[in-house]
């Protein structure tokens, strides 16, 4: 008789799934969770202070996020680990059930399966229902701890979107101003004449930018490209207090590829050009990001930890020629500005403190 015309392959499938039961029932995956979730306080609150030490100042809910999480914590853990053990103790006589039913087949593995069909679907069917109780357990113990790694892990998933604003700062071909912070940045397309061209797209506290960041073929053979490099160079930036209107949008392709649309245009007398980007993110949270960069409103979002850096006022108007200011008003960090009409440079009194 082959393989196929005996109980083989059934009992050795058995015996298969009831090693896994073995192992599914000791709960392992959900006590190394427990242990994954302590590391990661420390880990987050260690990867927070570097940021804070690189320069980013914003997104300064996240410390006290991650320590109102770390205080509930123990307590999570320890309900947790209760449940887990006293899960435990109850699918062992499951498993134990299992064993036995699965030990009974085993002698048969060599007999025609259609002579003993009956013996295997009734121990697959113990098997089955101690699998569903494991399955069960595991929902149980996670719903002790489930939500609050949740919020954990979207605090995680925050830390490591600044990580990148830094990384892609660090690697661009400009340089933030005095007094300057950087905010977002997302992968993008500007959009040029029919063409696109690939970059990145930087929001700081002052300036919306896109730096091209494209690899182009330099050596090519039989139409296959040998060499190429990486071409990096600012193609558009404005002063957010240029921007009058900033849209988002949604445009799809063939009623199926979504694509995500910002479109930004200046006032009136500005030297900036209307602008059309394509991003790899929400267009309407970009949007409100831009929009609360545009009032101020992302001070409110600064970081204790964040240095300090003081404030001083740019007048209407230049006290040499009386040419007007192109941004007027309270500024970080910039002690003074120059005139573009005879220029002049004019020191900035400091910014009375606000009450």
């Amino acid at each position: 008789m082959t393989q196929e015309s005996t109980a083989e392959y059934a009992v050795s499938r058995l015996e298969s799934r009831l090693g896994d039961l073995h192992q599914g029932i000791l709960l392992v995956r959900q006590r190394e969770r427990l242990a994954e979730i302590d590391a990661l306080f420390p880990t987050l609150t260690h990867r927070l202070a570097m940021l804070r030490s690189r320069g980013y100042a914003y997104q300064g809910h996240l410390e006290e996020r991650l320590a109102a999480l770390a205080a509930r914590w123990p307590e999570a853990r320890s309900r947790a680990e209760a449940a887990l053990e006293a899960e435990i103790l109850i699918l062992r006589p499951e498993a134990d059930r299992a064993d036995l039913a699965v030990r009974r087949v085993a002698p048969l593995r060599a007999r025609e399966l259609s002579s003993v069909q009956q013996a295997v679907d009734q121990a697959e069917d113990v098997l089955s229902s101690a699998e569903r109780r494991v399955a069960a357990a595991r929902q149980a113990v996670e719903g002790h701890y489930q939500p609050l790694t949740n919020e954990v892990s979207a605090v995680e998933g925050e830390v490591q979107a600044c990580e990148r604003v830094l990384d892609a700062l660090a690697g661009a071909t400009f340089a933030l101003e005095a007094g300057e912070g950087a905010v977002s940045s997302v992968e993008a397309r500007w959009a040029e004449g029919n063409t696109y061209v690939e970059g990145l797209l930087f929001l700081t506290d002052r300036r919306l930018l896109f730096e091209r960041r494209e690899k182009v073929a330099r050596k090519k053979i039989l139409f296959i490209t040998t060499a190429s490099e990486l071409v990096k160079e600012v193609r558009w930036q404005a002063a957010l207090a240029d921007l009058e209107h900033i849209e988002a949008s949604e445009a799809r392709k063939a009623l199926i590829s979504k694509r995500e649309i910002l479109a930004v245009s200046p006032r009136g007398g500005a030297r900036v050009a209307p602008a059309q980007f394509e991003l790899r993110a929400d267009s309407d949270a970009w949007r409100a990001l831009i929009l609360r960069c545009q009032s101020g409103e992302i001070a409110t979002e600064r970081s204790g930890q964040a240095p300090e850096v003081p404030e001083y006022v740019v007048p209407p108007k230049c006290p040499t020629c009386g040419g007007a200011f192109p941004r007027p008003g309270r500024i970080r960090g910039v002690t003074s500005v120059r005139c573009v009409y005879c220029g002049a440079s004019t020191a900035l009194p400091p910014a009375p403190l606000e009450i």
